[in-house]
């Protein structure tokens, strides 16, 4: 029994110990199967949860935001929930892209669906719902960020850094609007934007404030505004940037200016708006100016300045960089080029280009000027930097100006031109009265200039006209060499001044002097003279008149020489000769080649001194030889070489002949007061029903009293009606049958007496 029992208690040992050995197996399995067992809900709070999630729709059944944390907390009062790993999902509205929100943590208040993240916060815009994006998505970096999960804006006002395709960039402070995808950067804003080339030089935007809305591809700059590219700067007030693919399109900017200072180019531009249009690798591709708009090239040698109402300007993109090809200013437009001070004191002309409309055209490259021309009526003007210089203003319809080195003016064009060229500075100090302005026009001017900047020639053409003081010219065209200061006119040439007027097919005058030389049928009028320079043989009240193949004016007009077919004349009165030279200094007269003189003898007068009207032929007393000389001093002509004496009904030849003429102011009819003429004198006088003839080596004529007196050689009278008569000196009168003889006779050939009839 007592082994019975033994065994019993060993049976109900095993027992025991295989059913604790299965109740620790089950229960470790259990134990293994069972939920943890949660942690104990913190003070003040009402509820845990991990993996949480939250989300709405559309009434559509489209997403509309979604909310997902790792670990969500449910306050007290159930209104704040605190998230951990935080992701905000706020989705467009056609539920194919949403804008995503990620942060280590954020607190959200169910009563205003707000959500507040302390921490960084990293937000992605345009996240695809399906698939991968096709581009590198807009992220946006910054902490304190505060939501509302019903619109999905977002602001914080910490700093904020963001990544787009294409740049990235920093401000203080931001908001963010999904609905209107409008995103608003505070303060200190700078953005870098990337070109699309990634070898180009990126754009950097700065401002005072930036808004973008994505929507329309604008961004909003203010109230201050930086753009900057290289050493290419834009600053500005307000602006408005537009996008094209996201990248900067144009940009309109208020009270803007900028600089383009990179090797070799140093540009300024400034106005009250502008509008610039860039390539995708943001270069400068056109620029509009509006308001005061300037722009300033600093080049080598001379600084050029441009101005407007509006000015345009227009880059050449094709060589990686903004080159200034060309630029077009409205309204009130100027090109003020104003070369670098030379230490020698040559510095050049400044020239000024003025015209409601101007086009500019720079060389390939962009730094130096090639043409500028005008479309309406405009000026240029030059205005010296040295005393000796002129200060010159060009007027015209149209003008077309080519630069050289330095920027300096080469040539120009110009259409409907005229020109006005002012004493120098030099010149008012020696002379103070008595400077004149220079006034030229032609329907065309065309000037070149040397590499000073200094006019060399100009040719105006059809219908040019001079002025300057009391001188004047005209022509078909003219041409001016500014070295010599020589003016050539050609063809219908004609020059005047206070004196008179000259007239050729050409004339070249000297402008500092008046003198002049004229070529080709050649005709002149000289003035009466006031200050009574001119010789006494010709009439100080009476213009005179001249013609020849060339006329010369030398020593400040004060010398002309009549050449070719030359002819002086005052009224009836005249000298002609191959050559005739009038020195007004000398007032003298000096005639070579075929000389012939012709000289009217004035009505006789009544007591009262007034001319008695003529009712005969004209008296006119003619004298040809091959060369006259006149001296005013004892109002004498010299005839030499074989002179030809005229009077009515007598004729005197000789070798030489002296003339002395009476006074202008004479009373006596006759310009001629009597001649002496010496050498085979030969004097033939022929009447109504008589002819005598006079012989001798000298012979003198006295007009008034009509006296013949014969000396030298045997002197000889034949007579008709007396016969001949011989002595060592015969006087004989032209009016009546005088004859005085002195020294005896040596032979008479013939006595013929005729006696009056008796009544």
């Amino acid at each position: 029994m007592r082994s019975v029992r033994w065994l019993l208690l060993v049976a109900i040992a095993v027992i025991a110990v295989a059913v604790f050995g299965i109740y620790r197996t089950q229960r470790a399995r259990a134990k293994a199967n069972e939920r943890a067992v949660p942690p104990a809900v913190p003070l003040g709070t009402s509820a845990n949860a991990f993996d949480w999630e939250w989300g709405e729709s559309t009434p559509d059944g489209k997403p509309s935001i979604e909310v997902h944390a790792k670990r969500q907390t449910v306050s007290q009062d159930a209104d704040k929930i605190q998230l951990q790993e935080v992701e905000l999902q706020i989705f467009q509205k056609d539920g194919k892209k949403y804008d995503r929100v990620r942060c280590p943590e954020a607190e959200m208040t169910v009563s205003d669906k707000k959500l507040y993240a302390p921490g960084e916060a990293e937000i992605t815009l345009d996240v695809p719902a399906k698939g991968d994006p096709p581009h590198p998505l807009t992220s946006i970096k910054a902490a304190g960020i505060n939501f509302d999960s019903v619109s999905g804006h977002a602001v914080t006002d910490k700093h904020v850094s963001f990544h787009f395709d294409g740049g990235e960039g920093t401000s203080e402070g931001a908001s963010y609007d999904p609905d209107s995808r409008t995103l608003h950067l505070d303060r200190d804003v700078v953005v870098n934007m990337r070109g699309k080339d990634p070898q180009s030089s990126p754009m950097k935007v700065e401002a005072g404030e930036l808004t973008y809305s994505e929507k329309e591809g604008v961004i909003h700059l203010g109230p201050w505004s930086r753009l900057t590219r290289d050493d290419t700067v834009i600053n500005a007030g307000a602006s408005v940037v537009k996008l094209l693919d996201k990248k900067i399109d144009t940009v309109d900017a208020v009270d803007a200016k900028g600089t383009d200072k990179r090797s070799g180019r140093d540009l300024e531009y400034s106005a009250g708006n502008i509008h610039v249009k860039y390539t995708p690798d943001h270069l400068m591709e056109k620029l509009n100016a509006v308001g005061n708009a300037r722009l300033v090239s600093h080049g080598k040698g001379s600084d050029t300045t441009m101005l407007g109402d509006t000015v345009d300007l227009f880059f050449n993109t094709q060589t990686g960089e903004s080159e200034l090809a060309s630029a077009v200013a409205h309204g009130h437009g100027s090109i003020e080029s104003k070369p670098s001070p030379d230490p020698k004191g040559a510095t050049p002309d400044t020239k000024v280009m003025k015209s409601d409309i101007l086009n500019l055209f720079m060389k390939p490259g962009g730094k130096d000027l090639s043409r500028v021309t005008t479309n309406t009526a405009g000026t240029l003007e030059f205005l010296p930097n040295q005393a000796a210089r002129h200060q010159r203003l060009l007027k015209a319809d149209q003008m077309d100006v080519a630069y050289g080195d330095k920027n300096e003016v080469q040539s120009f064009h110009a259409a409907n031109a005229a020109t006005e060229t002012y004493p120098s500075e030099e010149e008012r100090k020696k002379k103070k009265t008595g400077l004149e302005t220079a006034y030229t026009s032609s329907k065309v001017i065309d000037a070149s200039f040397d590499e000073k900047g200094e006019i060399k020639t100009m040719k105006q053409t059809d219908n040019f006209r001079y002025s300057e003081g009391v001188r004047k010219a005209q022509s078909d065209y003219a041409t001016l060499d500014n070295a010599t200061n020589v003016m050539n006119l050609e063809n219908h040439a004609r020059i005047a001044d206070d004196t008179g007027t000259t007239i050729g097919d050409h004339i070249q005058l000297q402008q500092s002097t008046g003198d002049f030389d004229a070529k080709g049928h050649v005709s002149t009028t000289r003035l009466p003279d006031a200050k009574k320079t001119t010789s006494d043989m010709l009439d100080k009240d009476e213009p005179t008149q001249g013609i020849a193949d060339r006329v010369i004016s030398a020593q400040r007009n004060h010398l002309i020489h009549y050449m070719g077919n030359a002819v002086l004349w005052q009224s009836s009165n005249r000298i002609q000769a191959d050559k005739i030279d009038v020195d007004r200094d000398k007032k003298s007269i000096v005639a070579d080649g075929n000389v012939v003189s012709q000289f009217l003898d004035e009505n006789k007068k009544d007591d009262d001194g007034k001319p008695i009207p003529q009712t005969g032929t004209p008296i006119f007393t003619i004298v040809k030889a091959p060369h006259m000389t006149y001296t005013d001093a004892d109002r004498m002509a010299l005839y030499t070489g074989g002179a030809d004496f005229w009077r009515p009904m007598l004729t005197v030849k000789c070798e030489s002949l002296r003339a002395w003429l009476n006074d202008n102011n004479s009373d006596a009819d006759s310009r001629l007061n009597h001649a002496v003429g010496d050498g085979k004198v030969d004097i033939v006088q022929i009447g109504k029903d008589r002819k005598r003839v006079g012989t001798g080596e000298h012979a003198e004529y006295y007009t008034d009293e009509g006296k013949i007196v014969l000396t030298g050689g045997e002197p000889k009278l034949d007579d008709s009606l007396k016969g001949s008569t011989v002595a060592d000196k015969l006087t004989y009168f032209t009016d009546d049958d005088r004859l005085l003889l002195e020294g005896a006779p040596k032979k008479q050939v013939r006595t013929h007496l005729v006696r009056k009839k008796r009544t």
